[in-house]
């Protein structure tokens, strides 16, 4: 008799919550409102939000490099992550379109890149946005075309996240 009770008991505390487990959530969500959460359909895989944390999380791409789409001043840019550039370095027409224009006589930093010596106007990215991350007054290089024809998401921009982790072919982000 006692067994029955123990399921009786059991039964009637279970079964308000098979609704939840069949909904296909995958997670039960108690509230005293008995309202469901709303899910933000636009939050993709590789972004997240944590309380006081942002994160981004990125693969890596089939030539073995880690690219980025970044927002430099309201203006969609892909940038190459490169551990090896001291700042961001931006080419001139990037620059240009991002809202940076500079005068030549700016360009009198002497950089080597991997087509050599050359050049480069030292200039500070005011917004920089890679999915929920915004960076602020960042760092960067502006350097003619035709010595830089990729942008470059250098440690002036990585030092400037709370963390950074390359591990099984992800790189996460965390501001």
């Amino acid at each position: 008799m006692f067994r029955y009770l123990l399921l009786a008991l059991f039964l009637c505390a279970t079964v308000p919550l098979v609704p939840h487990f069949l909904s296909g959530d995958g997670a039960l969500f108690l509230s005293g409102s008995g309202e469901r959460p709303v899910r933000d359909e636009r939050a993709r895989d590789d972004e997240r939000e944590t309380e006081g944390e942002k994160a981004f999380r990125i693969g890596r791409s089939r030539n073995g490099h880690y690219v980025l789409d970044v927002i430099i001043n309201g203006q969609p840019v892909e940038m190459l992550v490169d551990t090896g550039a001291s700042t961001v370095a931006l080419p001139e027409s990037v620059a240009e379109e991002a809202g940076i224009i500079l005068q030549s006589s700016a360009y009198t930093v002497p950089v080597r890149t991997a087509n050599g010596e050359t050049s480069a106007a030292a200039t500070r990215i005011d917004d920089l946005r890679i999915g929920p991350i915004r960076l602020r007054d960042v760092e960067a290089m502006v350097i003619r075309d035709q010595s830089l024809g990729t942008p470059l998401f250098g440690m002036s921009a990585l030092n400037m996240l709370r963390r950074f982790d390359f591990s099984d072919d992800t790189l996460l982000l965390v501001q």
